[in-house]
């Protein structure tokens, strides 16, 4: 069985795809009436990509930032899946750091309506590096 360590601040919950409907108008999945998700992947804390932000500029009183990538927190070891936000993955992928290998981002959000579509899970996941 898969080791995965959940590197986000919530819950994940995997859907399949057939209790799924995607609306093309608003280019989402939204969940069918009554599904519930194939497994949920509780938070094991969060991961952090290091950030800092200085102010560029400003443009019609709205300040522009630049923001400088320092690095990430360390991946943990003995797990075969890590799942981390889209920040963490990028900064990870570009720092090249050691672990990048089994990092994993949610692939294909699901939503729970159209009418005021809120995240509730996804699909699957998304391997960071792919080679």
């Amino acid at each position: 069985m898969l080791k995965i360590y959940n590197g986000t601040p919530h819950k994940i919950n995997i859907y399949k795809k057939e209790d799924t409907e995607y609306k093309p108008e608003i280019r989402k999945y939204i969940v069918k009436d009554g599904a519930k998700p194939i497994i949920t992947i509780d938070s094991n804390g969060l991961l952090n990509a290091k950030i800092e932000y200085t102010e560029k500029e400003v443009k019609d009183n709205i300040t522009i930032y630049k923001m400088n990538a320092t690095g990430v927190d360390t991946v943990p070891e003995n797990y075969d899946i890590v799942i981390v936000s889209n920040l963490f993955a990028t900064v990870a992928k570009d720092f090249n750091i050691e672990g990048v290998d089994k990092l994993y981002t949610v692939a294909n959000p699901v939503y729970d309506n159209s009418e005021n579509p809120r995240p509730v899970g996804c699909l699957g996941l998304l391997k960071v590096r792919d080679n």
